[in-house]
């Protein structure tokens, strides 16, 4: 599943070996978490099956989505994993799903090895990023109907896998907010 992704790079089979040596596919039943908020993080998971939401907790419970990680995507909570803090953010399975899970010392061994490796991580690591950066933009410059599209376009056919309640927290409205923006939109 990480090979079709990695095609760019030009892995040698020997490095497909050494992948396979440090990490394992673990299966992560719909609504398992993942990583939990607060805890520490040694791991880095590359989605091959289903499908993962990334929210913040409020004191009172309330829960903000702050992204969603596809299969052939890379889903950790990055800056807890490099720096050894407590992640600040959860993550948890939306659907039945299969990770590789790349410990922290197995990206380490695999960077240290190969130029490769250190161009595949970097990748990841930019497109974590920019996704971080054009949400912000998106959150600070776009209507909630912008927003809408913007997800649609970022996340192609999500709205049909996930509860509207979802995508309303992502975008930042209320579901009533976003029932009635749909509903202006069609007609």
């Amino acid at each position: 599943m990480l090979r079709a992704w990695t095609l760019q790079t030009g892995m040698e089979e020997s490095e497909w070996r050494r992948l396979a040596e440090l990490t394992a596919v673990k299966f992560v039943p719909k609504g398992t978490r993942l990583i939990e908020a607060g805890e520490h993080v040694t791991s880095g998971y590359f989605c091959g099956q289903g499908l993962f939401r990334l929210f913040y907790t409020l004191e009172d419970g309330q829960e903000y989505n702050v992204g969603f990680s596809l299969e052939n995507d890379y889903v950790t909570s990055y800056g807890a994993m490099v720096t050894g803090r407590p992640s600040a953010y959860t993550v948890e399975a939306m659907e039945d799903s299969a990770v590789i899970d790349i410990s922290q010392s197995a990206l380490t061994a695999l960077t240290a090895h190969s130029l490769s490796w250190e161009r595949f991580i970097r990748h990841c690591v930019e497109r974590l990023y920019i996704r971080k950066e054009e949400r912000e933009r998106e959150l600070l410059y776009l209507s909630a109907r912008e927003r809408y599209e913007a997800f649609l376009l970022k996340y192609p056919g999500l709205d049909r896998r996930i509860p509207q309640y979802h995508i309303a927290s992502y975008i930042g409205v209320s579901p009533v907010s976003l029932s009635r923006l749909l509903r202006s939109k069609r007609n």
